[in-house]
């Protein structure tokens, strides 16, 4: 499942996910979440130099800042092509834990990270 943005409140929670990146890696999130994803894959197919001219960024800075959120687990590249997409991570999915109730009797609740 891949994040994309269709209301307000996408917007809202998008914000809050990604409160930890720094400006410029949210405003990459944000752009991908913003775009039409390919419905199989999730990917936004636009190339990085396409992106960057509509936020007006550097294509270089724009793809470092693309790099360092796949090193970080926010996006990935769709394998056999030039696209990428989100990831669990953008739409908060990956926060769940499953954790062992006190008493030991196995059964696991979940809990935001």
């Amino acid at each position: 499942m891949t994040m994309q943005i269709a209301s307000r409140e996408d917007v809202r929670r998008l914000m809050r996910v990604t409160s930890p990146l720094a400006p410029n890696q949210r405003i990459v999130v944000i752009l991908y979440a913003s775009h039409d994803q390919d419905p199989a894959s999730g990917a936004v197919s636009m190339d990085a130099k396409e992106l960057a001219a509509e936020i007006n960024m550097d294509p270089s800075l724009f793809s470092r800042l693309r790099g360092q959120l796949v090193e970080r687990g926010w996006m990935e590249k769709i394998d056999d092509t030039v696209y990428y997409r989100l990831t669990a991570k953008a739409d908060g999915s990956d926060n769940v834990l499953p954790l062992r109730r006190a008493g030991g009797d196995g059964e696991h609740q979940a809990r935001r990270a």
